[in-house]
């Protein structure tokens, strides 16, 4: 393989890239979402089926996309290129890893404006907005945000400067500083939050609906919904793990790093759901409210409780981290592409792709007002590319990428990535992803797009 496709350096520890990859998951997914789900689906029926779908389907394609991606150490385009060039894979496979950097392409563009959502409700939250507050209140702020085109646009911009200055630096360097950082700070931060709430929310009723369920409960609607959010809360399909797993030190393992990987993901969300559901439940809010539950519900809870100005801007604080720690790694395969195969800067590559990903945006955010009017299948374009990036891009990716890895790739060289000393573990794997996940994730996503 040509030197120049070769990515510099490794992680100097395997925690980095635990740490990296945990980032990469936790973000949206876990905090603002998982909550609303939760409620929504049953609580602890949905947190049931969502636990075992990480276990089945989501852990055994994550171990896929990193074995994939460490096994030629460059960047996702140049593995896939290298592997076909030693006629271990067809020519028809090189265009996978175009599109998952399009995936996290598209996906960021209006994360981003999701992102700038909770930069605009810190701001307030830092003002004392929401002190005293009600919910009819809290409709209108946010109401507010949506129908304005110029603050919208602001804090997309904020958020995607914040990302184009993350990602421009050297991931082996500046980028292990932040993910040192930026991970541990949002977990201890959701561990206050979590103590907080249960010391002045309805903590007694959060267990009895996260932890009890009974099988009437669990129905069709409960494992999509499960399957889904368990793709989006793992960022499985979207490039990011595949391009971090390129920098991973050859006698790490796999399955063990992408177990904890797994692990603190599904942490993360459980304790967002311990800091949400006791000030909902306590304060009477719906908890099925639905997305609405952190801009509109939430801050009528902290508006009303002891200290709730601080514990608020905290919590929206949280909400920025984790979105950008996911958000690094939705660019990371392109940018890295460009810097070892066109010698491109990692930051004058990361600004190209940003404007892009900034000018996406732009079209998403008009679309929830200005150009509200123009819709695609019945959807506005910010609807639209949530739509087509959830129900067809990422599980598109997903399963080609299993398929690939499953079905393409020689056994023994899957053996060597993996290093699992328990010839048991391999097995598992292997035949959880081929006759298991694979299987599972046809079904489901036919099924979805059935009923779009």
């Amino acid at each position: 393989m040509p030197e120049n496709r070769c990515v510099q350096g490794i992680w100097s520890s395997p925690w980095l890239f635990i740490l990296a990859a945990s980032g990469s998951a936790v973000g949206l997914g876990n905090i603002w979402k998982f909550p609303y789900m939760v409620g929504e689906n049953g609580g602890g029926a949905f947190l049931f089926v969502y636990l075992l779908c990480l276990l089945f389907v989501g852990l055994p394609v994550l171990i896929a996309e990193v074995a994939l991606g460490r096994s030629v150490r460059a960047n996702p385009i140049d593995t896939i290129n290298d592997l076909h060039e030693r006629r271990i894979i067809k020519k028809a496979w090189v265009f996978v890893p175009y599109l998952a950097g399009l995936a996290g392409f598209l996906i960021l563009s209006f994360y981003s404006v999701i992102a700038g959502w909770a930069l605009a409700f810190f701001e307030r939250s830092l003002k004392g907005v929401f002190v005293g507050t009600d919910e009819y209140k809290t409709q209108s702020i946010f109401k507010g945000l949506i129908e304005s085109p110029a603050e919208m646009l602001l804090w997309h911009s904020v958020f995607v400067v914040l990302v184009i200055l993350a990602v421009g630096q050297s991931v082996t360097k500046g980028l292990a500083v932040l993910v040192k950082v930026l991970l541990p700070v949002l977990i201890l931060m959701l561990i206050g939050l979590s103590i907080y709430s249960s010391l002045v929310g309805d903590v007694e009723q959060t267990l009895i609906f996260l932890f009890s369920w009974n099988w009437n409960q669990i129905t069709p609607n409960v494992v999509l919904s499960a399957v889904g959010h368990a793709f989006f809360s793992l960022s499985i399909g979207m490039g990011g793990m595949f391009a971090y797993a390129a920098y991973m030190s050859k006698h790490m393992s796999i399955a063990r790093a992408c177990t904890i990987v797994v692990g603190i993901d599904s942490l993360v969300a459980i304790l967002a759901g311990l800091v949400v559901l006791p000030l909902v439940f306590s304060l009477n809010i719906a908890i099925d409210s639905g997305p609405s539950l952190t801009f509109v519900s939430l801050p009528v809870a902290f508006g009303s409780l002891p200290g709730g100005q601080l514990v608020g801007a905290v919590f929206f604080l949280l909400l920025i981290l984790a979105a950008l720690t996911s958000a690094i790694s939705m660019l990371e395969l392109f940018v890295s592409w460009l810097h070892e195969r066109f010698y491109v800067g990692r930051f004058k590559a990361a600004l190209l792709l940003g404007i892009g990903v900034w000018f996406l945006g732009l079209v998403s955010l008009l679309s929830l007002n200005d150009w509200g009017d123009w819709t695609i299948f019945g959807y506005v374009f910010f609807d639209a590319l949530d739509k087509f990036t959830s129900l067809i891009l990422l599980p598109i990716v997903a399963i080609l990428l299993s398929v690939l890895v499953a079905l393409n790739l020689p056994r023994s060289m899957l053996e060597n990535e993996l290093i699992t000393r328990n010839p048991k573990h391999f097995k598992w794997w292997y035949n959880v992803l081929k006759f298991f996940s694979i299987p599972i994730m046809l079904v489901i996503t036919i099924i979805g797009w059935i009923g779009v």
